[in-house]
């Protein structure tokens, strides 16, 4: 069985309804003249009733439709928040990205200067013990020739 929704309904009631009253009316046991006041009282009733329905479904309509703006003008304003928030630590990540490369270079050129300077200490240690050796060599040398 399918689904009725609120709309199909009412409108079935109100044809149900008008069908009903007509078909009671032209049984009843009425003059003509009477018959007749009758049929255009529950006609009147029945376009009221019409009325009634029609401008509470256009309120309820419009209620919903306002209720759609509002939550819709609250989702955006909540995603532009959230996109802030991702945007505002993304740029912070970012920041503190550049100022770790910053550090880690300046750590880096500190490191090879202190290296240098080791490797400058170390080869005027080899360079003065091959003098120190040429040295003794030549002593040993001048005196193997005594």
């Amino acid at each position: 069985m399918s689904k009725m929704d609120t709309k199909d309904f009412i409108i079935g009631a109100i044809v149900g309804g008008i069908v009903g009253a007509s078909a009671a009316m032209l049984t009843a046991p009425k003059s003509g003249r009477e018959l007749r006041e009758d049929i255009n009282k529950q006609a009147n009733s029945a376009k009221d009733k019409t009325l009634e329905f029609t401008n509470a479904a256009k309120e309820r309509g419009n209620e919903y439709s306002q209720l759609a703006k509002e939550k819709s003008g609250e989702w955006t304003e909540a995603a532009k928040e959230q996109w802030s928030r991702v945007s505002d630590k993304t740029s912070r990540l970012s920041d503190k990205a550049a100022d770790l490369s910053e550090d880690l270079s300046a750590d880096v050129k500190d490191i090879l200067e202190e290296e240098k300077g080791e490797g400058q200490k170390l080869a005027q240690q080899v360079i003065q013990e091959i003098e120190e050796t040429r040295e003794k060599l030549q002593e040993d040398a001048a005196e193997l020739k005594k």
